[in-house]
């Protein structure tokens, strides 16, 4: 009991970190012989070794990208001359202060003039007037332009701005908008990227790898009736490749099989998820979906479970450290996919070997309800699901991709607490969907959705994909 109070309190108030820092003589533990790990000299084989050079130290490093930055902004420049220049004066040199300024943003109106022009004609019975056609309205007979619209969706979606602090926000420039009226342009824009939603969904489903979560989102329902509105818990499920970038919300009612085997059912390959039962009954009802498991959550198990046995669970934990590092050392290397499964199989397999057999002996002395007990069953049910990225050098060995990806929605439901309908809470999978590629692909989002709004509606449908933020190229180039 005292465990799950510890635990309770940690979820509540603590750290979310899960960073393990081994003991040094951790190689070395002074278990019992009852429940001492086999002896292996894994760790000392398969430790990588980093080299780091010296570099700059980090004020002078902060400093010089400082300097760097500045460079790269417009330069306004103002001269300062002496109060009084005497006759004769000689000007020998200067002084530069450089200071970094802001100007906020400010609203203005962009007025198009189109000249009409009437021919010459040698019959005065018909008269020709000619004028350049007027440029369409990201919004129909609507006063808005691209650039508010985009503005309007980053504060929202990415800064998780509500559209309330949004409105008072224009009212500090002098302009007042009123709140349905941006709420109205929000959902206009976004369904307007209802095409491009689409285009998404079937890139990300084509391709044979991705991994797979849900994360709650409250949803306003009873529209119809304002004296009894009820909160639906409504789900956004997640589908990300971590290989091209890409990344899919699809909103649905619930977490059950049905709501996610509607999308799965296009899908053909490897799906990496976590424990829940979910996705298991979907990759055996589907012949052509496999399912393999995440590594880190079976580790969470061990982390939670140290506040039980430290000496053995810190034993795990440094396994699993080993495997990250050979990980990290791939990373470093740019090594090809083949290049990182020749690696796998030389250094990680061994590793995963080992500790399966001190998981095996361990679980036959803990105590069935000891919660180093119920990380190592979690760990031994999913074992090959586990184990099966050390096989494939384009397999990831965990789930956090997809987890990254969730986290904007996570902190705009601390701002805006829940979407206003069902209609609004697919909105909020369409505009997550496209922004979260965006960022996976580094492209600021303000000047993808700015660029796009305004020519997405003349944009030919059959090359829609060419507007998906990793296919896009902006309009000037």
């Amino acid at each position: 009991m005292q465990l799950y109070v510890r635990k309770l309190s940690q979820i509540v108030f603590g750290s979310k970190s899960e960073r393990f820092i081994p003991h040094p003589a951790q190689l070395s533990l002074d278990i019992s012989a009852a429940t001492a790990a086999p002896s292996c000299a894994v760790m000392d084989a398969q430790k990588v070794a980093y080299t780091r050079t010296a570099g700059k130290p980090k004020k002078q490093r902060v400093l010089s990208e400082l300097n760097a930055y500045l460079d790269a902004l417009p330069q306004v420049y103002e001269t300062l001359e002496p109060a009084v220049v005497p006759p004769g004066a000689v000007k020998i040199g200067e002084d530069r202060m450089r200071t970094l300024e802001v100007d906020p943003g400010k609203l203005f109106v962009r007025v198009t003039i189109m000249p009409r022009y009437k021919l010459p004609a040698e019959d005065d019975t018909i008269t020709t007037i000619i004028a350049a056609p007027a440029p369409e309205r990201p919004l129909p007979r609507g006063m808005v332009g691209a650039s508010v619209l985009a503005q309007i969706l980053v504060d929202k979606f990415c800064d998780h701005l509500p559209i309330f602090r949004q409105v008072k926000r224009f009212e500090r420039n002098g302009v007042v908008l009123p709140y349905n009226t941006i709420l109205d342009w929000a959902g206009k824009t976004i369904d307007l990227m209802e095409v491009l939603y689409g285009a998404l969904k079937k890139e990300i489903l084509a391709t044979q790898y991705i991994h797979v979560d849900e994360t709650g989102l409250k949803v306003l329902c009873s529209k119809e009736n304002r004296k009894n509105r009820n909160i639906h818990d409504g789900y956004l499920w997640c589908y990300h490749n971590s290989i091209k970038g890409l990344v899919f919300f699809d909103y649905q009612h619930g977490r059950g099989e049905k709501c996610t085997e509607g999308i799965l059912r296009l899908f053909q390959g490897i799906i990496q998820t976590d424990g829940w039962q979910v996705y298991e009954k979907v990759a055996a009802k589907q012949k052509d979906i496999t399912q393999i498991c995440c590594l880190a959550h079976a580790r969470r198990k061990f982390q939670e479970a140290r506040e039980y046995d430290h000496a053995l669970a810190d034993y795990a934990l440094t396994q699993f450290q080993a495997i990250y590092e050979i990980e990290q050392h791939c990373r470093d290397q740019g090594l090809s996919f083949k290049e990182i499964t020749r690696i796998r199989q030389e250094k990680t397999v061994p590793i995963l070997q080992a500790l399966y057999a001190w998981m095996m002996k361990q679980y036959k002395t803990l105590l069935p309800s000891a919660p180093l007990t119920i990380a190592i069953n979690y760990s031994l049910e999913r074992w090959d699901r586990l184990c099966a990225f050390a096989g494939n050098g384009m397999l990831s060995p965990d789930n956090n991709a997809v987890e990254r990806s969730i986290r904007p929605v996570a902190l705009g439901r601390k701002n805006f607490l829940f979407a206003g309908s069902q209609k609004g809470a697919h909105h909020i999978a369409m505009i997550y969907s496209l922004l979260g590629t965006c960022k996976l692909h580094h492209i600021n989002p303000y000047h993808w959705l700015k660029d796009v709004i305004g020519r997405i509606n003349a944009h030919p449908v059959n090359r829609i994909t060419e507007l998906l933020p990793h296919n896009w190229q902006p309009a000037s180039l």
